[in-house]
């Protein structure tokens, strides 16, 4: 027993002082980016097959390697740390070493011409670490912690009934991640339809480079604005509000309905309707567009509008507002291959889509 304790006490003793510890500011604001630079003096590198010196997880701080390094003196580790509390925040360390005859460390290297079935048998040594104390000071509520840059636009400010208008909204900068899930709430008289945000983070000394960008795809049967988003920030110095301009769409109205007003169908004698009649009749059975061509003589404008449709974004964006609880199938479809840059047979898909609304009289 007194073999082994005098043992634990002689390699207290040559890691006492083997380690440093150097933090970039000791009093730094709630989420602001702060280093933690951890080295580890060892004189014989050649014994050591590895080491782990990290601060310990807490819910007090958000910790980040960012790099870890050999060095002539040993290892050094650099940590981004950013607190979440205000007041005294303590920060404990792990410090483990394992050590191996330099021989063992060699064939682990090198190899031995023989598979290894065996790890190495050295020693783990855990080293105690003295802990940090940082003081943090208080901040209050805001939606960005850094220095950050917002900025919004559309595709077009002017669009026809139900053409979607693409929404892009960005935020880029430095300092704490943003938690921001969604910045366009929504809205009884539009629909939203929004993809999954691409959020890009880069950690440095300096903070988290962050690059966040929100689309949308709006759609409307009348004109409408497009709020400013506002939101605070404090930039570990100043509180500012950043806000995005309002942007308003204007929305024009399909003319079908006014020209079916303004140029009613001609009366014919009996024989050439009946002519006519045969002839749509003749194209029914050949195939290809029979469907619409039937339908375009029933004059309904949601089927007009269906196959008048000029791409998938546009067909996509008129039966997901008409017809929200029908044609699943079809706007799952339509949606990929929007994604995927897929071109369609809109002909084919058009005529599906005016099949099973008659079918099951989607409204």
């Amino acid at each position: 027993m007194k073999k082994i304790l005098g043992s634990v006490l002689i390699v207290l003793k040559i890691f006492a002082a083997n380690y440093q510890i150097e933090i970039s500011k000791e009093e730094p604001y709630i989420k602001e980016p702060i280093t933690i630079n951890l080295k580890f003096f060892e004189k014989k590198k050649e014994e050591v097959d590895w080491i782990n010196f990290e601060p310990i997880k807490s819910k007090n701080y958000e910790v980040v390697l960012l790099n870890k390094k050999s060095r002539d003196f040993g290892y050094e580790f650099l940590y981004l740390l950013f607190p979440l509390k205000e007041g005294e925040v303590k920060i404990d360390y792990k410090l483990r070493v394992k050590k191996a005859p330099f021989e063992e460390i060699q064939n682990k290297i090198l190899g031995t011409g023989y598979e290894q079935t065996t790890p190495i048998e050295g020693t783990v040594y855990t080293i105690k670490v003295k802990p940090s104390i940082i003081k943090v000071k208080p901040v209050k509520k805001v939606e960005l912690y850094g220095n950050f840059r917002i900025k919004s636009f559309t595709d077009k400010k002017i669009a026809q009934e139900y053409e979607p208008i693409y929404y892009t909204f960005n935020i880029t900068g430095t300092g704490y991640p943003p938690h921001i899930k969604d910045i366009f709430p929504n809205r009884d008289n539009l629909k939203i339809l929004k993809d999954k945000p691409v959020k890009k983070i880069k950690y440095t000394k300096n903070g988290a480079q962050i690059d966040y960008t929100f689309q949308y795809a709006i759609i409307s049967d009348r004109s409408f604005t497009i709020p400013p988003v506002k939101l605070k920030e404090f930039n570990y110095k100043d509180y500012l509000v950043l806000k995005t301009k309002p942007i308003s769409i204007e929305i024009k109205k399909s003319q079908i309905k006014e020209d079916k007003i303004d140029d009613p169908p001609k009366i014919e004698p009996f024989y050439k309707s009946l002519i006519s009649f045969l002839k749509y009749l003749a194209i029914f059975f050949a195939g290809a567009v029979s469907g619409i061509l039937v339908y375009l003589l029933i004059r309904k404008e949601e089927f007009e509008k269906i196959i008048k449709a000029k791409d998938e974004k546009e067909l996509l964006a008129f039966i997901t507002v008409k017809y929200p609880n029908c044609l699943k199938n079809i706007k799952n479809r339509l949606d990929e291959a929007i994604a995927n840059k897929e071109n369609l047979n809109l002909l084919k898909i058009k005529k599906e889509i005016i099949k099973e609304i008659r079918k099951k009289g989607c409204k």
